[in-house]
């Protein structure tokens, strides 16, 4: 018997990783293809509930206020020793059809001194962690008065900051989905802006206010900021913030993933891999897990999902894609897709 894994990440908005994989495997039940099958994340939205399916336990459940001021049960994870939270469980692009310039990171101070490894990604939220900065000890002024929340509507107005007593770094590994950046060509602002909700004109203007606004708390600061830099675009620039201001630890949440799972010494064991997203493209190869898993593989593998967009060194033994145009009706044209594959691997 060929020995068939299949991984599959979220198809973002439309299939969680566990719908995903249950269809495929009422599919290959049918054609009698026996598979191992495995949801995968790089710290994104669904993160707690995927590393719970490797048996990762419930630390703690605690209320928390999210982005738009709603409480909610917010759960704590147990990995391997580490207290674990997913970002987007507060600030996930799912949760508000709220514009991001009304929306800010400020939600994560609550969770943060509970912590030790923060997952990012899957976020609504484009203020490059200027709402988190000021909940931790650096205030941001409009002239003389002092803005208490800011969102990205009132960049336009920050003229000075001040850093407090109360600032100090932070000890956190932060996992990051993207090695993209956050301004500049490619960056995390152009590419994630429209499915956030960010049209052509907002997207240069919040790039030219986070430029001005960390220049800022560069000079304030006495330290050099470079937000056009690798590894400095996850979850709208939070990862910037947290990473060369607030000095955490960044990893790459994909790989972090697999370790902990064990999950990366299962994937050369297998002599078929199909492997599942909603969208491959350029990003899925920056950081990614699906990007990461493909780096592991031997074999024979396929793409199975919702769009396969990428123009570069074709990665797949075969494509089989549900929509080229996007997914209408996800689980019908998954099934559909799924069949196909499935006969190809069965002869």
């Amino acid at each position: 018997i060929m020995r068939v894994n299949v991984y599959s990440d979220k198809f973002s908005g439309t299939l969680s990783a566990a719908e995903v994989l249950k269809v495929i495997k009422s599919v290959f039940k049918n054609f009698d293809i026996q598979a191992n099958y495995f949801p995968v994340t790089d710290g994104g939205e669904h993160s707690t509930e995927i590393f719970k399916h490797f048996n990762m336990q419930t630390e703690s459940v605690s209320m928390k206020k999210d982005f738009v001021g709603s409480w909610i049960p917010a759960e704590f994870l147990n990995i391997n020793g580490d207290v674990y939270f997913e970002s987007a469980s507060l600030i996930g692009v799912n949760k508000t059809s709220e514009h991001p310039f009304n929306l800010n990171t400020a939600a994560l101070s609550q969770v943060i001194p509970e912590i030790d490894v923060l997952g990012l990604g899957g976020s609504k939220t484009v203020d490059g962690g200027i709402g988190l900065l000021s909940r931790l000890g650096i205030d941001f002024y409009a002239e003389e008065e002092i803005i208490t929340n800011p969102k990205p509507k009132d960049f336009k107005d920050i003229t000075a900051v001040k850093v407090n007593d109360s600032f100090s770094n932070l000890e956190l590994k932060v996992l990051t989905d993207t090695s993209i950046r956050l301004l500049g060509s490619n960056s995390a602002v152009a590419t994630y802006g429209p499915q956030k909700g960010l049209n052509k004109k907002e997207i240069k203007h919040l790039e030219e206010q986070l430029e001005r606004v960390f220049q800022i708390v560069s000079t304030e600061l006495n330290i050099p900021l470079d937000p056009f830099k690798k590894e400095t675009g996850a979850a709208g620039g939070l990862s910037f913030v947290l990473g060369e201001i607030l000095g955490c630890e960044l990893i790459s949440g994909s790989q972090y993933f697999l370790e902990q799972t064990n999950l990366k010494n299962k994937i050369k064991q297998a002599e078929i891999s199909v492997v599942c997203e909603g969208k491959f493209d350029m990003t899925s190869l920056s950081g990614k897990v699906i990007g990461e898993i493909l780096k592991h593989v031997t074999g024979d593998v396929y793409f199975l999902g919702g769009q396969h967009d990428f123009t570069g060194d074709n990665q797949f033994t075969d494509i089989f894609e549900c929509c080229s145009k996007g997914l209408k009706n996800p689980k019908q044209e998954l099934i559909n897709t799924t069949n196909k594959l499935a006969k190809q691997i069965s002869i």
